[in-house]
C-alpha cells in the first residue's frame, strides 16, 4: 500500500479508501465483496466522499437550492402508479436487498417508463418525481456501474429474492430469448444460433414463469452456446421449482437432450421439426378425420390431433384446420407469384403439413391439455417481445459478467412491473384497447409541478382520465400518500 502523509491517513476509516490522483488525494466509499474466481474478498468502490487537503476534508459540492429546483416539472403518473403497483414487490426487495432496494425500484421503473440506456438514466431520473420520493440517489453513468457489478456479484441474493417469488403451482421453465453481446471481455458470451439466423456472440436469458401467478418468477443467465439440458437442470435446481415442465423450441429436439431430460426425469413437452423422422403421415395423408382420435375448439379455432408411441416415447399430431387454410393459400399465391423456391411439386409434398405441429412429450395429459400448455409459452414469448423491444436490450455493451448480471436483475424488476400493467388491462378488459406500452404513454405525461414551494398535480387529459377510471385508479390518493411520504 502507498504511504501517505499523515494529515492524509488521519482521514481514513473503515469503510473507506484512500487515492492518489495527480498528486492530490481523494476519499471514497468502498465495500468488499467475495470473488469466486480469485478467491478472495475484493474492494468496490461505492461513493466519493472529498478531497483531502492539509487542512481538513472537502466534501463534493451539494446541489444549490437553485440545482434542486432546475426542474420544477416532473414525470408523474407513470411512475407513482408503477410504485403503487409493485409496492409488495419493493417490500421483497427491501428483506433482501435493504440498502439497495429504492435504488433498484426506481431503475426498474424508469427503464420500464422511459426505455433508456443506463446511461441516461441520471438525467431521467432527475426529471422525474422518483428523485423527490427517493432523493440524493446515485445515478451518475459511473455509480451505476459500479452498483450493477456490486448487485451482480451477490447472485445468491437475487436468487433468494426470486424464491419470494415461487409458489407451489406449475412452473414452465424455458430457454427465453438470446440477446447479443458486443463486449470482448466478457466469458459468458458465446457465437451462438437464434431465431434471427444471427451467429453474433451472445448470452441466452433462461426463464421460469408461474402458471397460476402468470409471471416470471426465475431467470438465468445462460452462455450463448449453451444448448442443451445441462442449463435446465442447473436451474431447477438452483431455483428449488418443484412442479416443473420444459417447453422448449424446435432446435431443441434431439435424442441426445431426449435422453438427459428422461434421465433428470424432468418433463417436457418439445415441438418437433416436420422434416422429423418420427412424424407419421398416415392419418393425415387419408384425409379421413374419422381416422383422428379427436378434436377441441382453441380460441374459436378447431384443432384435430393423434397420437402414437415409437420406442416407448409419446407423439402427438394436431392439425389446425384455419391454419391449414392459411398456409395452403400463402404456398399457392406464392408460387404463382413465381417466387424461388415454390413449385407445385414442392407443394404436393408439403400438401399434407400444412396446418400441422408435432410434440414429443413425456407428460401424461390429455392432448388439449399438452397443446393449451404449448401456447402458454407462445403467450410468454410475447413478454419477451416487450422485454427487447420496450426495454432495448437487444444489444449490450457492459464489460464485466457482474455487471450482466445486475442488469439482467433490473431487467427482470422491470418485467414484473410490466406484468402487474399487463394483468391490470387483462382483469379490466383493456387488453385489446391498450398495451403496456399505450398504458404508459398515457400516464407519462402527467406531472407534478412545483410552485411557491410545494408539488401540485397538473391537468390530465379526458382520454387519460377514462383509462384511469376504467382501471380503478385514483391518482390523486396516490398524489397524497406520496406527498406525505416526500414531506
Amino acid at each position: 500500500m502507498m504511504a501517505y502523509p499523515d494529515w492524509v491517513e488521519k482521514q481514513r476509516r473503515p469503510g473507506t479508501s484512500i487515492h492518489c490522483i495527480r498528486g492530490k488525494y481523494y476519499l471514497y466509499e468502498v465495500t468488499s465483496v467475495y470473488d469466486k474466481e480469485k478467491k478472495r474478498a475484493r474492494a468496490i468502490t461505492k461513493g466519493y466522499l472529498g478531497r483531502i487537503t492539509e487542512e481538513g476534508l472537502i466534501p463534493p459540492k451539494k446541489k444549490t437550492e437553485s440545482n434542486e429546483s432546475k426542474y420544477s416539472v416532473k414525470e408523474y403518473g407513470a411512475s407513482s402508479v408503477l410504485l403503487d403497483m409493485g409496492k409488495d414487490l419493493h417490500a421483497k426487495l427491501k428483506e433482501v436487498f435493504p440498502d439497495e432496494a429504492d435504488e433498484l425500484m426506481s431503475l426498474a421503473v424508469l427503464r420500464l417508463v422511459e426505455s433508456c440506456p443506463f446511461k441516461r438514466i441520471g438525467l431521467l431520473y432527475e426529471r422525474s418525481y422518483l428523485s423527490e420520493m427517493f432523493p440524493g440517489l446515485p445515478m451518475s453513468s459511473a455509480s451505476l456501474s459500479g452498483f450493477l457489478r456490486s448487485v451482480g456479484s451477490r447472485r445468491e441474493k437475487i436468487v433468494r429474492f426470486m424464491n419470494r417469488m415461487i409458489d407451489g403451482s406449475e412452473h414452465i421453465l424455458f430457454d427465453g430469448t438470446g440477446i447479443i453481446t458486443k463486449s470482448e471481455h466478457l466469458d459468458i458470451n458465446r457465437l451462438g444460433y437464434n431465431s434471427h439466423r444471427q451467429f453474433d456472440p451472445q448470452i441466452n436469458l433462461l426463464y421460469a414463469f408461474s402458471s397460476e401467478q402468470h409471471q416470471p418468477v426465475y431467470y438465468r443467465i445462460v452462455p450463448g452456446n449453451v444448448r442443451d439440458v445441462s442449463s435446465f437442470r442447473q436451474a431447477v435446481s438452483e431455483s428449488g421449482i418443484q412442479d416443473v415442465t420444459v417447453i422448449a423450441d424446435k432446435g431443441f429436439g434431439s435424442a441426445a437432450n431426449f435422453g438427459m431430460l428422461e434421465d433428470a426425469q424432468i418433463r417436457y413437452i418439445v415441438p418437433l421439426r416436420r422434416n422429423s423422422g418420427a412424424f407419421d403421415r398416415a392419418r393425415l395423408k387419408s384425409g379421413d378425420k374419422g381416422s383422428f382420435d379427436g378434436h377441441f375448439i382453441f380460441q374459436k379455432r378447431v384443432i384435430w390431433y393423434y397420437e402414437y408411441v415409437i420406442d416407448g416415447a409419446r407423439y402427438i399430431v394436431f392439425q389446425d384446420s384455419s391454419l391449414r387454410t392459411e398456409e395452403e393459400k400463402d404456398y399457392l399465391q406464392r408460387l404463382e407469384a413465381q417466387h424461388e423456391g415454390y413449385s407445385m411439386e414442392g407443394y404436393l409434398e408439403k400438401q399434407y403439413d400444412f396446418g400441422t405441429i408435432l410434440f414429443r412429450t413425456n407428460r401424461t395429459d390429455p392432448p388439449e391439455e399438452i397443446y393449451k400448455l404449448y401456447k402458454t409459452r407462445i403467450e410468454i414469448e410475447q413478454t419477451f417481445d416487450f422485454l427487447k423491444n420496450l426495454l432495448e436490450t437487444d444489444v449490450i455493451y457492459l464489460q464485466d459478467k457482474y455487471a450482466v448480471e445486475g442488469w439482467a436483475f433490473i431487467n427482470h424488476l422491470s418485467l414484473l412491473l410490466a406484468y402487474l400493467v399487463y394483468q391490470k388491462l387483462r382483469s379490466t378488459d383493456l387488453l385489446s384497447k391498450f398495451s403496456i406500452a399505450d398504458f404508459l404513454s398515457h400516464l407519462k405525461y402527467i406531472h407534478r409541478i412545483k410552485t411557491k414551494g410545494s408539488w401540485v398535480l397538473s391537468e390530465i387529459s379526458g382520454k387519460t382520465k377514462k383509462l384511469l377510471k376504467a382501471l380503478d385508479l385514483d391518482i390523486g390518493s396516490i398524489a397524497n400518500l406520496n406527498a406525505t411520504r416526500t414531506e
